[in-house]
């Protein structure tokens, strides 16, 4: 199998998905396309994946691979470099992403969404989602420029991305406060006191549902303190999110500001720490494209199976 590897697209994005240590057992019985300079942003040179038995090749071939692995989503003009029928693994979020998909299915490209890859648990894994807390929380602390032991941080939510948002508030001595669903129908009590805001919460997005009301409304923004800092984790579209107030945002323009208030929500938290996150996530995603080229999809691992969706055959996500 042809396996293309591009480089990432959106301004400032460091990370590739896939490491030349992970790549070295593919390449030995797969052809590996790296698209020139895909590493560079991690400190991995061209000349490291030719040493792991990769070809460096321009982006057109690339994307003319059978198996093309990324980080996130493509542009729709990087789609229609991709032959019919052939698989793209990568974050893809389609249901928040019409435009997407609908550009997959014209091109009948077969969907892997690295999100939706999951064990028998229903836990992801190709993930970094403590990661995104920790890191969505450290940025917060930044922006707000202050000793953050003295900082009182609320946090709307308890799963996964919030507890890593909960150690690394934690960690910097800060009051934490833990709210969740009881609390949400009156967030005008404790919006009071509040220096950061982190909202934490996966709440669905549906397209063909009316939209759920938002948490904190642009009326209730004038009960923070100037300054303030507002946090999503979770990168809800813009019109969804649980804080009527926030879009998002991304990394060469992380944070706006809005009411006098710090408003960040980046689509992509992870970008922020490249090293790290890009080898966990080449760690992670190694073993199910060893497992396609390996074995065709038909025998690919029950994970990947359940992922997957025939766009190629004008399968819709609901």
């Amino acid at each position: 199998m042809k396996i293309g590897v591009p480089a990432e697209n959106r301004p400032l994005e460091k990370r590739v998905i896939l490491h030349p240590s992970e790549l070295k057992d593919i390449a030995r019985r797969h052809e590996v396309l790296v698209e020139e300079g895909a590493g560079v942003g991690v400190g991995i040179l061209d000349a490291e994946y030719r040493a792991a038995g990769c070809r460096i090749a321009r982006r057109e071939k690339v994307y003319a691979a059978d198996l093309v692995v990324r980080i996130k989503e493509p542009r729709e003009d990087e789609i229609r470099l991709m032959r019919h029928g052939a698989i793209l693994m990568s974050m893809m979020h389609l249901r928040c992403a019409p435009l997407l998909e609908s550009a997959l299915v014209r091109q009948k490209v077969i969907a892997v969404p690295l999100e939706n890859i999951k064990d028998a648990l229903d836990r992801r894994m190709v993930e970094a989602v403590q990661d995104t807390g920790r890191i969505g929380m450290e940025y917060a602390f930044k922006l707000w420029g202050r000793d953050p032991a003295t900082a009182t941080v609320k946090i709307m939510g308890y799963g996964n991305v919030a507890q890593g948002a909960i150690r690394a508030a934690v960690d910097k001595l800060a009051t934490v406060e833990i709210l969740n669903r009881r609390h949400y129908p009156e967030m005008e009590k404790h919006i009071p006191g509040t220096d950061i805001l982190v909202d934490a919460v996966n709440r669905p997005y549906r397209r063909d549902v009316a939209k759920e009301p938002p948490f904190v409304t642009f009326e209730m923004l004038k009960l923070f303190k100037p300054m303030s800092v507002l946090v999503d984790l979770v990168a809800n579209p813009e019109h969804h999110a649980p804080i009527e107030s926030m879009k998002p945002t991304y990394m060469n323009e992380p944070y706006y500001m809005f009411a006098g208030l710090y408003h960040t929500a980046l689509w992509g938290w992870p970008a922020m720490d490249p090293v790290n996150v890009s080898k966990r996530y080449s760690l992670q995603v190694a073993p199910f494209v060893r497992a396609i080229a390996d074995k065709g999809l038909d025998h690919a691992p029950r994970p990947v199976k359940r992922a997957l969706i025939r766009l190629d055959a004008g399968e819709r996500v609901s």
